[in-house]
C-alpha cells in the first residue's frame, strides 16, 4: 500500500485472494482425507460386526447340527453335505436367535458382476411339503468381495477308520467331529478359522476299531411334524 493511501492496490487484493483460497483448499483436503478416515474405520467396523454376528450363528448352528433326513432330497440320510467351498445341513435352531425349529443352513460363495460373494443362509423345514412350499429362505452376504474359502472335515472317511481332515464330507449315517471354515476377503485380512463341533451324530473320536460290517449304522432322525 501507497503512504497516505486509503486502500489496497489490486496486487494487494490478488495476493491475499490467493492466499486465502490456498488456505481453504488446505482446509477442505485436511476435512476430506478426515472424512474418508472416518468412513473406512466405519466400514471396517461394520465388517467385523458382520463377522462376529455370521461367525457366531455358524458356530452355533453347526454345534446343534442334527442327523436328520432331509425332506427335499431323501437320499441324504444326515441332512448333511459339504465340499471344500460350500456347506449344507440341518440344525435346531432356538426360537431366542428369531425362528426357532430345524433349519436347512447353507454357507457358500455366489456369483455377482463384481466378484464373488460369501452368503450365508437359514430356511425352515418341515415334512408337509404345504408348510415347507411356504417358508421362505433368510439370506446375509457375510462377505461383499471373497478373494477364497476354505471348508474342512474331520472324521472317519468309512466306519471303524481313525478320524481325518477331509476337503469334502458325504457320509452316510454320519456327522462330521468338526468342521473348520478359513474365509479371506479380497484385499483384507483373513477372518478368524472357524472350528466348530457338532455335539450329536458324529463318531467318538476316542473309541475301539472294529471292522466296517461290524458297526451298526446310525438311523436318521426325522423331522418333526
Amino acid at each position: 500500500m501507497r503512504p497516505n493511501s486509503k486502500g489496497f492496490t489490486l496486487v494487494e487484493m490478488l495476493v491475499a485472494l490467493s492466499v486465502a483460497a490456498l488456505l481453504v483448499s488446505l482446509v477442505y483436503g485436511a476435512v476430506r482425507i478426515g472424512q474418508r478416515s472416518a468412513q473406512a474405520v466405519d466400514r471396517q467396523a461394520e465388517s467385523s460386526e458382520i463377522m462376529r454376528i455370521g461367525w457366531q450363528f455358524l458356530h452355533d448352528a453347526i454345534t446343534r447340527a442334527r442327523s436328520v433326513r432331509d425332506p427335499d432330497d431323501p437320499a441324504n440320510r444326515t441332512g448333511f453335505r459339504g465340499t471344500s467351498d460350500r456347506l449344507q445341513f440341518i440344525a435346531d435352531i432356538p426360537s431366542w436367535v428369531g425362528i426357532g425349529g430345524m433349519m436347512r443352513i447353507r454357507l457358500g460363495s455366489e456369483a455377482t458382476a463384481d466378484g464373488e460373494q460369501l452368503v450365508l443362509s437359514r430356511e425352515r423345514i418341515d415334512k408337509n411339503p404345504v408348510t415347507q412350499s411356504e417358508g421362505v429362505a433368510e439370506r446375509a452376504v457375510l462377505v461383499e468381495h471373497l478373494d477364497r474359502i476354505q471348508i474342512s472335515y474331520l472324521g472317519p472317511a468309512s466306519a471303524g477308520q481313525t478320524p481325518e481332515w477331509q476337503s469334502d464330507w458325504d457320509h452316510a449315517s454320519l456327522l462330521p467331529n468338526l468342521v473348520s471354515v478359513t474365509v479371506t476377503p479380497v484385499h483384507d485380512q483373513a477372518w478368524p478359522v472357524l472350528v466348530a463341533r457338532p455335539i450329536t451324530g458324529s463318531a467318538p473320536i476316542q473309541q475301539d476299531a472294529r471292522p466296517a460290517d461290524d458297526t451298526p449304522p446310525t438311523e436318521p432322525e426325522e423331522v418333526p411334524d
